[in-house]
């Protein structure tokens, strides 16, 4: 059984959020890591095109990544409080990670992001829908 519970990540968090992964990845150490990354896939003699896919992905990966942390910035506490009633130790760390993982996030018009997640029970469920 699955109850699914959405939350909704507001339209200004979310443009923060997007302005700051878009800044991290076009600066400091990130742009270093790109440009050793390019200078060394030109000395292995890739192809220009595979590059371009491989820094893409690379940046695709980090964004998903940083998503990530963003579902779990705004609603971990609420996660574990919601877990945390009826599981303990690495159970309920495991359940919160799923939970975080598994969450599926769709942008809407206004650039909010409305969050699915997948619970296990109908009693974690409430408890994170009272808490979000």
């Amino acid at each position: 059984m699955s109850i699914t519970v959405q939350k909704t990540i507001p339209a200004a968090r979310m443009r923060q959020f997007n302005q700051m992964v878009e800044r991290w990845l076009q600066e400091g150490p990130i742009k270093l890591a790109t440009n050793a990354t390019i200078t060394a896939m030109d000395n292995a003699e890739i192809p220009k095109d595979e590059q371009a896919a491989i820094i893409e992905d690379r940046d695709i990966i980090m964004k998903h990544n940083m998503r990530l942390g963003l579902i779990s910035e705004v609603f971990a506490a609420a996660i574990e409080k919601a877990v945390k009633t009826s599981r303990s130790g690495t159970e309920a760390q495991d359940e919160i990670a799923r939970l975080i993982v598994t969450a599926v996030g769709i942008r809407q018009d206004d650039d909010s992001e409305v969050v699915t997640f997948t619970f296990t029970t109908q009693s974690e469920a409430d408890v994170f829908e009272a808490a979000a």
